[in-house]
């Protein structure tokens, strides 16, 4: 079940025992978990009815005891399961011997007044482990994986045509790149964007710019490109910026390097005949970034991009080693990569 049906059912009334929510979209979990609050709740939140367990501190079977103790007030609960690694294939070392069979035995015959909800933020779930398949058979299950790009532009439209606002399709497409089509941070700076409006109804997209800053990530994206298609004056010109900003000269070497290694694979990957979905899977990265990386490779030899992030990596050791000063060797670097170094 998709979240806006869950929501929709949960505000008609009609709520789950158990929910087991699949999916790392933290937006979409918290206003699930807010909805519940508000509804099943009714907005009053406590120590008594309110209690959340922590998987990789507790096991499993506190939980379940808690959610099968009779409440003193007789008042509903909501209980939230948190961190349950125990669905996944990792194998954390905590020490908790968690009884998963108790959560199977309490989803096929839950507590009534109770509301159990199964947080699974992670990517990948072991479906091949009975306490999967079984939750998934006896507990509603709630997709909560992070959206896809037209998803993300069409829910924040919808959120701005609540706010009773509109946005220019420029503006628009600014806000979107500078949140990565990333559905929580796009979330939290509209409502930065919705303040600094206030009564004026269009958004444009000045006011974007003002308000939702690049974050580094993007700024070294940008270098990136600047580097590898030799632009000597902007990719300069762009490092010192951030400099006077405050940026730490190895942090962006770091994510530099990242990038150039994700081109290589990317490179690599385009050359096997995958597509961008499967690319985006494979490397586990944002499809918007694989989308925008294939649409630059074109002017990217793949012999120069591991080039580049060969010498990235002596520089990264040199650095680290005492060798060169982390701010020289970055310009440094800019300027041999660019072919203009003396």
């Amino acid at each position: 079940m998709d979240l806006q049906t869950a929501i929709q059912n949960i505000k008609q009334g009609k709520i789950a025992p158990v929910y087991f929510i699949q999916g790392q979209e933290n937006y979409l979990i918290d206003r699930l978990e807010d909805t519940l609050i508000q509804d099943y709740l009714a907005g009053e939140k406590n120590d008594f009815n309110y209690i959340s367990f922590d998987m990789e501190a507790v096991p499993i079977q506190d939980a379940i005891m808690e959610a099968n103790t009779l409440s003193f007030f007789n008042e509903k609960r909501l209980i939230m399961v948190r961190q349950p690694y125990f669905l996944t294939a990792t194998n954390k070392r905590t020490g908790i011997d968690h009884q998963t069979d108790t959560l199977l035995d309490y989803a096929k015959a839950p507590a009534p007044d109770v509301v159990l909800v199964v947080v699974a933020n992670y990517e990948k779930l072991d479906k091949r482990k009975k306490v999967v398949k079984k939750l998934q058979d006896h507990a509603q299950v709630v997709d909560a994986t992070e959206m896809q790009e037209g998803q993300v532009k069409n829910y924040i439209q919808a959120l701005i045509k609540d706010a009773h606002k509109e946005i220019a399709p420029q503006a628009l497409a600014e806000f979107l790149k500078r949140t990565n089509y990333q559905l929580t941070q796009s979330v939290n700076d509209l409502e930065k964007l919705l303040l600094f409006t206030g009564d004026y109804n269009n958004i444009t997209k000045e006011n974007v710019e003002k308000v939702v800053s690049p974050t580094l990530d993007d700024e070294v994206f940008h270098l990136t490109d600047y580097v590898i298609t030799r632009k000597t004056e902007a990719a300069l010109t762009l490092y010192r910026n951030l400099i006077a900003q405050k940026k730490q000269p190895i942090a962006m070497l770091a994510l530099l390097e990242s990038n150039f290694r994700l081109y290589t694979q990317i490179a690599q990957l385009q050359r096997l005949g995958y597509d961008q979905g499967s690319i985006a899977k494979s490397l586990k990265v944002h499809p918007y970034r694989v989308k925008i990386t294939s649409r630059q490779m074109q002017a990217y030899p793949p012999a120069r991009l591991m080039q580049g992030y060969m010498r990235l990596v002596e520089l990264d050791d040199a650095i680290k080693t005492g060798r060169i000063d982390e701010n020289l060797g970055m310009e440094w670097f800019i300027l041999d990569f660019c072919g203009q170094a003396s």
